[in-house]
């Protein structure tokens, strides 16, 4: 494994503003650099880069980090590709295997990864160099696949023996793993054989690219013809695969999902094909399965934009409507294309550059969707007319932009031939404010930011008083060792901060925090690092400095501490438990004279 004192040399090597400023542009605002985020979508510049500490911060969506969690992050690759990244920047050569593999540890299922990748390189095989191969290529070639466009989605090809698959893998596998895989099946003449046959494979991977299960296609005549077949078979449910969260082609999308802050949600295997020829390759599916809740925490971490392209007959508009519910988190986007086609089947009675241009500039918003889904069968009907009104009108009124719940007021009256523009104005209007009262507490109160040189200067998250005390102390122990070496042998002193006491042990550890050790950290702790790298204190300590640290640390953690012995009292109250009521409350009194 590579050193940690390596992975230093590589980040001192090189300059995080010119490696940001390869990607975004920057302004200078007095020391630091400021650009628009490249994480979330925005329109004041909030990304902050400081260059003397060599991190950014943002302060629109949180993101905090150094060289390599930026390359990371906007790159959507790992940290040991981002450190040969920054390598190739600063000139410094790497051998392959040296670099970390954190992702790449054994994994306790890796057989079955194991056995998945053999299987891939399999099918694939088959596909590209056997007869029957030469025909399935063929009708791909047909569909308008080329061999490039094969190669590149890892296309495969089942053969149409009953174990070929089996007999292939069984002098290398044992068979309770290959069982275990999901791509085979016992029968009761003790005989294995293999789970697919004769079809078409799309290989399904994991955000890694590392194959977990398989879909089969039909393809050949006497198969479309027998309806008692299915078009598409997927593997079963295995200990690698979980089809309620995985993601078709998000391995290969995730990288551009991050660079665009979006990603079009398409239904099937085909589709994400078809947007990856038109030029679009930040396109997913859900794998055989309807929208769930963990797809969506899945997607989540890549952005905050979803565009919906399901199919548009009746059962994707359902599908569509019903993935609303789910994404309401999400900016939603929603592609009708003409005909109610699919991608798929678009492409293939139009071009490339027409597809790309009908994903890209034929969006509608989630409310002008629902507005066309909901609207009454029966436009005549004055009771559907009503509940239209009554289910329509809380859609409008989230909307923060009252020029957008204008727009959509008035083509809300279009299709109602009883209702005109005021009365569904009127049943909008007295959930706005209900609206707008929530969305302002959600506003900070903090005052407006200050601008240098026409660089408006982002305002910085507020923290709490003991935060702030416990970052201003570990502050002092990252920039003045004597105070480190101080505190690390008090056996009694920890941080009641959780993020700043894991911190603290690497740092009595190592006597500093390096760049891979913040690497196998959480995002909390990350950015609890950052906050501390940001704040700003003269170098020299002051005269009883960490004393009146301590003081306040404590005389906060106190209140917090009394705080909470009020909402316990109150409980105790609300339920009747008058005694332990007043012995938390003498308690609380004798606390409250020790701080006086």
């Amino acid at each position: 494994m590579i050193s940690k004192e390596k992975i230093n040399e590589i980040k001192q090597a090189v300059n995080i503003v010119d490696v940001i400023g390869e990607t975004i542009s920057l302004t200078k605002a007095g020391r630091n650099f400021l650009g628009l985020c490249p994480f979330h979508g925005e329109k004041t510049p909030s990304f902050n880069v400081v260059e003397d500490k060599q991190f950014f911060h943002c302060f629109g969506c949180g993101k905090s980090g150094d060289v390599f969690k930026f390359i990371e992050e906007y790159r959507g690759i790992s940290f040991s590709d981002s450190v040969q990244v920054v390598a190739e920047k600063a000139g410094i050569e790497l051998e392959q295997q040296a670099v970390v593999q954190r992702e790449r540890q054994v994994h306790p299922h890796q057989v079955l990864f194991d056995i998945h990748a053999e299987a891939e390189k399999f099918y694939h095989a088959l596909l590209m160099t056997t007869k029957m191969g030469a025909e399935a290529r063929q009708y791909l070639h047909q569909r308008g696949l080329t061999d490039e466009v094969i190669k590149h989605f890892q296309l495969g090809l089942a053969p149409q023996e009953q174990n070929y698959l089996y007999r292939h893998l069984s002098g290398k596998f044992s068979e309770q793993d290959l069982l275990a895989s999901g791509l085979f099946n016992p029968a009761d003449n003790n005989l294995i054989y293999d789970a697919f046959q004769g079809r078409i494979m799309f290989p399904l991977t994991d955000e890694h690219g590392r194959v977990l299960a398989f879909s089969g296609r039909i393809w050949q005549q006497k198969d479309s013809e027998n309806k008692q077949i299915a078009k598409y078979k997927n593997s079963r449910s295995t200990a690698i695969f979980n089809k309620s969260y995985e993601l078709y082609h998000l391995d290969k999308a995730k990288a551009s999902i991050k660079k665009s802050r979006e990603v079009y949600l398409m239904e099937g295997f085909m589709d994400v094909i078809a947007a990856h020829r038109a030029g679009i390759d930040n396109a997913v599916a859900s794998m055989g399965t309807a929208l769930t809740r963990e797809h969506v925490h899945h997607l989540a971490k890549f952005c905050k934009k979803v565009i919906l392209t399901y199919d548009g007959d009746a059962a994707g508009q359902a599908a569509t409507a019903k993935a609303l519910e789910e994404l309401q988190a999400f900016q939603v986007e929603i592609i009708s294309l003409p005909e109610n086609l699919d991608p798929d089947e678009f492409l293939a009675r139009n071009s490339e550059e027409l597809l790309h241009q009908v994903l890209t500039n034929s969006r509608i918003s989630d409310v002008e969707f629902l507005i066309q889904y909901l609207k009454p069968e029966n436009p005549d009907n004055l009771q559907m007319q009503i509940d239209f009104v009554d289910q329509i009108a809380p859609i409008i009124a989230k909307n923060k932009s009252i020029t957008a719940q204008n727009s959509y007021i008035y083509k809300v009256a279009d299709v109602l031939p009883d209702f005109d523009y005021g009365q569904v104005e009127a049943a909008v209007n007295h959930l706005r404010v209900n609206e707008r009262q929530a969305r302002s507490q959600m506003i900070s109160s903090s005052q407006p930011p200050l601008t240098t040189f026409g660089a408006e200067l982002p305002r910085q998250a507020r923290l709490s008083r003991l935060v702030r005390a416990e970052n201003h102390l570990f502050y002092r122990m990252v920039t003045h060792l004597y105070i480190l070496n101080d505190y690390r042998l008090r056996e009694d002193f920890a941080f009641f901060t959780p993020e700043l006491q894991v911190l603290f042990e690497l740092l009595k550890e190592h006597g500093e925090v390096t760049a891979y050790d913040l690497a196998q950290q959480t995002e909390q702790v990350q950015r609890a690092w950052y906050q501390v790298l940001e704040e700003k204190l003269p170098e020299e300590v002051g005269e009883n400095e960490l004393e009146e640290l301590e003081r306040r640390r404590h005389q906060e953690q106190l209140k917090r501490e009394n705080q909470q012995k009020s909402r316990v009292i109150r409980e105790q109250v609300h339920v009747g438990n008058t005694e332990a009521a007043l012995d938390e409350l003498a308690q609380l009194i004798a606390q409250k004279r020790k701080m006086e």
